[in-house]
């Protein structure tokens, strides 16, 4: 998914020049500084972000950016124009996302203005499994058959998650 994290570099280098020209605006007038953006990918994104996850499961394109946005009303706007120009969409409800313990953010991109990092893969898919369980049913049944994740079933289960819905054959439970 080379290409995907490409994409998401091309946004927030986007965002990162938009930041860099609003500190410039307001730096002619004498309004305050922009602090640094910070921005948590959650949900799909976060997994077609992460090499390790799109190389061992099938994953499916998503059009709206989960994230927990750490930064400016007006650096959040940018950020939805530029998402929208790219044909994606901040999804708004971003806050509503549950987050397993033990989660953890790995880094993506550190620009001057903007540092965007990513839910580990894991803890992304206890989160799918656990509150979404019947749209990730695939999604969980891939990971949980590959060997690239060794705790996620007990983490599924720690966290009040039915394992045995992921492990039942798909005919038998409809």
């Amino acid at each position: 998914m080379l290409a995907f994290v490409d994409r998401l570099l091309t946004i927030f280098t986007e965002l990162d020049a938009r930041i860099s020209a609003l500190m410039s605006e307001r730096a002619e007038t004498g309004g305050p500084k922009i602090a640094r953006a910070e921005v948590r990918i959650l949900g799909q994104m976060s997994l077609l972000a992460n090499e390790r996850v799109s190389g061992v499961v099938t994953l499916a394109e998503t059009g709206d950016l989960d994230a927990h946005l750490r930064t400016e009303y007006v650096v959040e706007k940018e950020l939805k124009i530029i998402l929208r120009k790219h044909g994606l969409v901040y999804d708004e409800t971003s806050n509503e996302i549950w987050i397993p313990k033990g989660a953890k953010y790995e880094p993506l991109f550190d620009l001057k203005n903007v540092v965007v990092s990513h839910i580990d893969a894991e803890s992304a898919l206890v989160s799918k499994a656990v509150k979404a369980p019947e749209k990730n049913r695939i999604l969980i049944q891939d990971s949980l058959a590959s060997a690239a994740f060794p705790d996620l079933a007990d983490r599924i289960v720690r966290e009040g998650g039915d394992l045995s819905y992921f492990l039942e054959d798909s005919e038998n439970s409809k």
